[in-house]
């Protein structure tokens, strides 16, 4: 470790310390439990005294490793990743990630399409036909009239005040997580490079990985584009569903449409070069970090939320959400993906470089 990871995981060992110590000694200052809202999670079975011992065990642990031998480093890190990852997890930063995309998502769309058509390119006119075509459906419709949108968006953003002080120890926790994910990598690299790491093994493992990610968010997709249908997947429950709720459950299903797109980039040309229509850059290669970043950070967040909701379907006799989220597969598909991405074109001195051989799909 050098001596910014070992300050970084100090001062974080420090303030897991101090929660955990707070928790144990104040019950009210506890966020989970049995009056948690959100059930999708491990820490809504466990109260204050045994969370807030476990999480000051943590820190002080953190305190200890950061200093210790490799050997002892690599076993207390698998620790804290469990326990980061699997007993203090939630599925809630799935949701943080969800909303917050379905936001952005259509504002970045709209650019996407209107820069491939500036460019001239047929796809970009294609995709602006399709997006005109589906907006005046819904305007026609009355889901996507300017009331409606107003409606969502508020509504949205209302959801994401009232819990916010519960998501913020769901981001605190994964940042918690993210550390350690940081420093249990350096601390098993060793610099050697094992036959499945070389570039002709990774372009094979690698393309059967990413699509089969980039197929795991489709079965939400597909589920919630039922809500424009007059037979929408939750009609038995909800009974029938307003316009301001069918737009809501559409913008999410174009997130996770959006989100296996981008899965597929890991493997594709575009994600390597900038196509042509991208202004200033096309034709320049795509730097490396951000899609690992990226796509690190969801299958990060995949692997957050896949305890809770595998405790939350068995809690509820509902084994079937697991293949209406796939959290546990998509961790580890996603993961191998964004690993065969970064080996491909980073890890073997390539960085910035196009590796056509190791693409799988073209412009």
């Amino acid at each position: 470790m050098t001596r910014t990871d070992r300050i970084l995981g100090a001062a974080l060992s420090i303030a897991v310390t101090a929660v955990g110590l707070l928790w144990w000694t104040n019950p009210a200052s506890y966020p989970f439990g049995a009056h948690d809202r959100v059930t999708v999670s491990l820490s809504h079975l466990i109260e204050h005294a045994a969370a807030g011992a476990m999480t000051a065990a943590a820190g002080l642990l953190g305190l200890v490793l950061v200093f210790a031998p490799r050997p002892v480093l690599r076993a207390g890190a698998i620790v804290q990743l469990l326990f980061f990852g699997v007993v203090m997890s939630d599925a809630g930063i799935m949701s943080l990630l969800g909303y917050g995309l379905a936001l952005l998502g259509p504002v970045a769309l709209v650019a996407v399409v209107v820069m491939a058509c500036l460019r001239g390119r047929w796809p970009g006119f294609a995709c602006l036909a399709a997006l005109v075509a589906l907006v005046s459906a819904g305007v026609v419709s009355g889901v996507s009239s300017p009331d409606v949108m107003r409606l969502v968006t508020s509504n949205i953003i209302a959801g994401f005040a009232s819990y916010a002080g519960r998501l913020g120890w769901t981001l605190a926790n994964a940042a918690a997580f993210a550390v350690w994910a940081l420093i249990a990598v350096k601390a098993f690299s060793d610099g050697e490079r094992p036959r499945w790491a070389s570039a002709a093994s990774v372009a094979r493992w690698g393309r059967v990985a990413t699509i089969g990610a980039a197929m795991c968010p489709l079965p939400y997709a597909l589920y919630r584009l039922t809500w424009l249908t007059p037979w929408p997947t939750d009609s038995a429950l909800t009974g029938a569903l307003d316009p301001g709720t069918r737009l809501q459950g559409v913008i999410i299903a174009f997130a996770a449409l959006l989100g296996a797109v981008l899965t597929l980039g890991l493997i594709s040309r575009w994600g390597e070069v900038f196509p042509r229509w991208v202004p200033f850059y096309h034709g320049r290669p795509v730097p490396v970090r951000p899609p690992v970043v990226a796509g690190g950070l969801i299958a990060g967040a995949c692997c957050l939320a896949t305890p809770g909701l595998v405790v939350n379907a068995v809690e509820n006799g509902q084994l079937e959400m697991l293949l209406l989220w796939p959290y546990p597969v998509w961790a580890v598909l996603l993961g191998a993906a964004v690993l065969a991405y970064w080996l491909r074109r980073g890890a073997h001195g390539r960085e910035g470089v196009p590796d056509t051989a190791g693409s799988g799909l073209h412009r």
